[in-house]
């Protein structure tokens, strides 16, 4: 009897050394991560982006050809400097398009300009100063997001810690993310990715349901043909690394009247 009160009292001691347990955490809040991300981002002195593109072929339209959009890889540098490569395939051919905008005024240079540095607008939205802007830029189409919902922790493909948000907006209200060079339409679904440790945006993922610049398949008798999504995926990476531009050389190759000039239009 007495060895079974000393084993009661043992079992009761070690219970109470056990305290209570640990409190759950409380989940994050998507709307606060989504700011701080955009924060961070507008106070950047540099970054890269890059912009992918999955499922049917996205066409734009140029006075060159309607050609397939692949991808592209820009470097932004303040306070209004941002050069990109934009990888299309035009007739059955891959080709790379350059684009230089400092403010408002962009240079580009293509294959169809004998690769010549041309003194004109190439996409009406690529503007490293509205890229940053509260009003215009990453902010503005991060507060235009609805029904956002936090998903929990996920590490990229890449290696990269993120919390993971999902959201719908309006496709012209988040073509900032986009970096301005497309502008998706209609209803869409965006997927933020924000850095755990660093609380920088790693990824976004645009989800466009509707878009009129899509191939569709070919019909089927007697069927509805299912529209497959355009998918863009938007990294964002070397966040303050050295700038690297490579500015327009200030020679008569440069200016617009070096050679005649064929503006693309997009989506047009």
């Amino acid at each position: 009897m007495l060895r079974l009160l000393c084993l009661i009292t043992l079992v009761a001691l070690l219970a109470g050394c056990g305290g209570s347990p640990e409190p759950t955490a409380a989940p994050l809040d998507p709307l606060a991560l989504i700011t701080e991300a955009a924060d961070n981002i507008r106070a950047a002195d540099t970054f890269r982006i890059d912009v992918a593109q999955e499922g049917p072929n996205y066409t734009i339209y140029t006075d060159y050809a309607a050609v397939f959009f692949r991808r592209a890889t820009a470097q932004y540098v303040a306070p209004n400097e941002m050069q990109a490569r934009i990888r299309v395939i035009a007739l059955g051919l891959p080709i790379e398009i350059e684009v230089y905008s400092r403010g408002a005024t962009q240079w580009y240079s293509a294959i169809w300009t004998g690769d010549n540095w041309i003194n004109q607008e190439f996409a009406p939205g690529f503007n490293p100063e509205t890229l940053i802007a509260a009003d215009t830029g990453f902010q503005s189409a991060l507060a235009a997001l609805i029904e956002l919902d936090y998903v929990g922790e996920e590490t990229l493909e890449n290696g990269t810690p993120t919390y993971h948000i999902t959201s719908r907006a309006q496709g012209d209200q988040v073509a900032a993310l986009l970096a301005g060079l497309i502008a998706p339409v209609g209803d869409v679904t965006v997927d933020v990715y924000v850095h755990r440790e660093t609380r920088y945006p790693a990824r976004f993922r645009i989800t466009e349901y509707n878009s009129p610049y899509a191939e569709t398949p070919e019909p089927v008798p007697d069927t509805t043909p299912e529209i497959e999504p355009v998918v863009w995926i938007i990294d964002l990476y070397d966040i303050n690394a050295p700038a690297e531009l490579t500015p327009p050389e200030a020679t008569a190759e440069a200016t617009a009247e070096a050679v005649t000039p064929i503006t693309p239009s997009f989506g047009s």
